[in-house]
């Protein structure tokens, strides 16, 4: 075993220099063994680098054993460094709150005001004047305009007292069949074509109804309407 000739300490056989002072070794004293060649095995997992001519070492040891050079310098396996994270802001700025993204909001519904319904009222029977309405004398064919206008009273003229109605039923008979002088009347009520008995002594009938005195009665085109005993009918162009 050689022995250290600077601190005297033993070393292995296979040692050339001191694991303890690194000094070149003196050999005992015994048949000489030839130098050691450098070292070509493998690099294992774990052992430690000479940094000068290469050679793996024994770990633990403080000097080379090919050439006696000092293994604190030799490359170790160091763990991969890993940058510290960077926070996502600085330290100056306080940390912003993350909101998730707006979702997408439907649109409301259109509303739709509800629908009231309204009388319905035909074109046809809306009237602002009686100017279309006609009154047609049944015995004699004779076809009696309406007046322009929202009322028209029908009855017999009389010269004594010099009173005419708007519809003077006169030269169609009225005498002889007890129209009186203010039979009836022919009004506009809502845009509809109403008649009304005056309080005449023999009535009036309308489609075979008599009608009470003093309450309107909705007159259509077709109407049949008898004054005392003269009948008329009713039509519109």
């Amino acid at each position: 075993m050689p022995f250290c000739p600077q601190c005297g300490v033993d070393n292995p056989d296979a040692a050339r220099y001191c694991d303890q002072c690194g000094a070149m070794l003196v050999p005992a004293p015994r048949a000489a063994t030839p130098a050691a060649a450098p070292s070509t095995a493998p690099v294992v997992s774990g052992s430690v680098i000479c940094p000068q001519c290469g050679t793996a070492a024994i770990p633990g040891e403080a000097f080379c054993d090919n050439c006696g050079a000092p293994l604190s310098a030799a490359s170790q396996p160091t763990a991969p460094v890993v940058p510290p994270a960077t926070p996502p802001y600085s330290s100056t700025t306080p940390p912003q709150p993350i909101y998730p993204p707006p979702q997408p909001v439907a649109p409301p519904a259109s509303y739709q005001p509800p629908v009231v319904a309204q009388p319905i009222t035909p074109a046809a029977s809306y009237r602002a004047t009686l100017a279309t309405g006609r009154l047609a004398v049944i015995a004699t064919g004779t076809v009696l305009a309406l007046p322009a206008g929202m009322q028209a009273i029908i009855g017999r003229g009389d010269p004594v007292s010099n009173y005419f109605p708007d519809i003077d039923l006169t030269p169609h008979g009225a005498l002889d069949n007890g129209v009186g002088r203010r039979h009836c009347r022919i009004f506009i009520q809502g845009g509809q074509v109403m008649i009304e008995d005056l309080d005449s002594t023999n009535g009036t009938t309308v489609g075979g109804q008599r009608l009470t005195a003093r309450r309107p009665h909705p007159l259509r085109p077709g109407d049949r309407v008898v004054l005392g005993q003269l009948e008329l009918q009713y039509s519109e162009v």
